[in-house]
């Protein structure tokens, strides 16, 4: 629950000007910013879980399924019944207002002191890789996550979790764009038809920053490395891809406890 008279004393106005701040500010009032970032969470977790849909509403704050169900309809223009069944992955890709307009005016600050120099170890992975629209990623992640509860072979809570770019998504044509969803495994198995193949991420010196918050603006945290950490500090990027290793996931936690670490090969 947040309450809007707790926000204006944070922000030490009244709970009118307040919401006329806010309003102004961001282009929508307070209670639809908060709904629409409730909506957004509720659509993963109609996806990755298989809680029924009145307890989603439920834990959406939402008074009834009914309520939830109108609310959600008019964002995603679709029922949440019908978002389950056939899910359209690029909605993810299209983010309501609500995080375009948090991505644009809430800017992430970053400091050297927040980067660690750390040595990874060799890694064996279990990976199925994306190729095309960045749109359709999180349709491949579906695929690796069903693979997993199938097979037990990289279990979500006994592994870690990593997602491997190749590749700026705003800078790569489409049809060239990678994006490797991964998991540790600790023997190998048979690779069959599925797609999923084995790899390694290799053992090295690694700059790691650990973003915190929405996935929706990792790619700044990405770029302070580059930018900034690496030619401050002299150093220069390895032979491998930037990677993530996530800790938790959209559909478990709210979306400011999402917990991230960003790693860089250097030389």
């Amino acid at each position: 629950p947040i309450d809007l008279n707790q926000l204006a004393e944070i922000s030490h106005f009244s709970k009118c000007h307040f919401q006329r701040q806010f309003s102004a500010y961001l282009g929508m009032s307070a209670f639809h910013y908060i709904q629409q970032l409730r909506l957004q969470r509720s659509a993963h977790e109609l996806v990755f879980r298989q809680q029924a849909i009145c307890d989603i509403a439920f834990n959406s704050q939402f008074q009834s399924q009914e309520a939830f169900s109108r609310a959600f309809k008019k964002l995603f223009g679709q029922s949440p019944l019908k978002f389950r069944r056939t899910t359209p992955w690029q909605a993810w890709h299209c983010p309501p207002p609500a995080i375009y307009v948090r991505n644009q005016f809430m800017q992430l600050r970053f400091s050297n002191e927040q980067v660690r120099l750390v040595q990874f170890p060799v890694t064996s992975i279990a990976l199925l890789s994306h190729r095309g629209t960045p749109a359709l990623v999180m349709k491949t992640v579906s695929k690796f996550i069903e693979w997993r509860k199938r097979t037990g072979l990289s279990p979500v809570r006994k592994s870690a979790t990593y997602g491997i770019p190749f590749s700026d998504p705003e800078q790569t044509p489409e049809q060239e764009f990678r994006f490797d969803i991964a998991g540790s495994i600790d023997k190998p198995f048979a690779q069959k038809d599925d797609a999923i193949k084995i790899g390694e991420i290799p053992a090295g010196r690694y700059a790691m920053i650990r973003h915190l918050g929405s996935h929706d603006q990792i790619r700044e945290s990405v770029y302070f490395l580059f930018r900034n950490w690496l030619p401050e500090q002299q150093e220069q990027a390895g032979d491998y891809p930037v990677f993530f290793h996530y800790h938790n996931f959209v559909h478990e936690v709210n979306e400011a406890d999402l917990v991230t670490d960003i790693y860089l090969l250097l030389k």
